[in-house]
């Protein structure tokens, strides 16, 4: 997804902002949204996890969680810690607001944004001033069986379901509502584009010549990468069309050369040995396990000898309190996230080696584990 999250951002070029904004009342609908999320996961939150904590069983489970580094008796244990916390009232009063937010994103911001149509749609259609030499190539790909009827997130119709998705989320779900924060693995407070920045400087060469990105989405990853590695070939490749278009005119009107095709990331089509860099961003708990390891070995056979791959993604269960994993666990059941839990009680780590890579390293950045780096190398013999 493309998304903004400071429309203030200096360093965020003109040609990439429309001379309007929202209605005041569409943007305050957003502005009331985000400071909802703020206060549930910045106030209410503290106290419902002091009142878990303070539960006898509660603790005991906590305890057990805590010293099983390996995860292994972790879904009994998050079934039944989750069990316990249902029944406490702060608990569904911090998990309602979150799951009110969520959908009110859409019921809210696509009747903000529908108030501008006219003028969202000339701005879209705009002619690129100064194009970038970026490419945009769509082609029909069969979706796979996995992919179809979820609402991801729940967006209404999915990542394509409705047209004007990429301005909702650049101007108004990112920096009215997501900027604060506090939501799903994002930690309050934290700003998610700065956290892109974070992860591409987790690379450990200085320099890279070309970088490919699967399941991109749009074109955020990508302006992080050009930040850290200016003088690198940036490729992606997504499922969506929708997604890919949005991307391609965000990045042109930046002067971002990005070259974008849509197709299957267990399939890019890409030559053996072809980029030195990889990476992906918050792509894996979209992806039940078997296509994960499918995906790994994709990923390898384009990597060339001694090149890296980066992984920004949720943190498993094995590395967050019990109570945090309860909080985890609710988005696979309540925010259209299918294989959510199901990845975070795998392991990316054990994946990667099985592809073949080495040097599989993993450690968080920020506050609640998150962003959890996952990282290795494609040995060089």
């Amino acid at each position: 997804m493309t998304f903004l999250t400071k429309l203030d951002d200096a360093t965020l070029d003109a040609r990439a902002k429309p001379a309007f904004g929202l209605s005041q009342r569409g943007r305050a609908g957003l502005e009331i949204l985000g400071s909802i999320q703020k206060y549930s996961s910045g106030q209410i939150r503290p106290r419902a996890r002091a009142v878990f904590e303070a539960d006898p069983e509660a603790a005991n489970l906590a305890v057990e969680h805590a010293a099983d580094a390996n995860g292994t008796g972790a879904r009994a244990r998050i079934a039944r810690a989750r069990q316990i916390a249902d029944g406490q009232p702060l608990f569904r009063l911090e998990r309602f607001l979150q799951r009110y937010v969520a959908e009110e994103n859409f019921n809210t911001g696509i009747p903000a944004v529908e108030e501008r149509r006219e003028q969202f749609e000339r701005f879209m259609d705009l002619p690129v001033e100064r194009a970038a030499g970026g490419t945009l190539e769509l082609a029909e790909v069969e979706l796979p069986k996995y992919f179809e009827g979820v609402e991801w997130h729940l967006e209404p119709g999915g990542w394509d379901g409705y047209d004007l998705y990429g301005p909702l989320f650049a101007f108004g779900v990112g920096p009215l509502v997501f900027s604060k924060g506090g939501y799903a693995a994002v930690g309050i407070g934290d700003d998610i584009t700065e956290q892109r920045v974070r992860t591409v400087r987790q690379f450990p060469k200085p320099h890279y010549a070309r970088i490919f990105e699967p399941g991109c989405g749009g074109a955020t990853t990508f302006r992080a990468l050009n930040t850290v590695f200016p003088d690198a070939e940036l490729v992606g490749c997504d499922l969506s069309p929708q997604l890919l278009k949005n991307g391609h005119k965000f990045a042109e009107r930046q002067g971002l050369k990005v070259h974008l095709k849509q197709r299957d990331a267990v399939d890019t089509r890409e030559p053996d040995d072809s980029f030195d860099g990889i990476i992906t961003y918050a792509l894996h708990h979209e992806l039940p396990p078997k296509v994960n390891a499918q995906l790994f070995r994709e990923l390898f056979r384009i990597l060339k000898p001694g090149g890296d791959i980066v992984i920004s993604d949720p943190p498993p269960f094995r590395a967050v309190d019990l109570f945090h994993a309860v909080i985890l666990d609710w988005d696979t059941r309540n925010r259209e996230e299918p294989f959510f839990s199901a990845v975070l009680h795998s392991s990316l780590d054990a994946q990667l080696a099985d592809a073949g890579f080495e040097r599989v390293e993993s450690y968080p950045l920020g506050q609640d584990q998150y962003p959890w780096i996952t990282r290795a190398r494609k040995p060089a013999a």
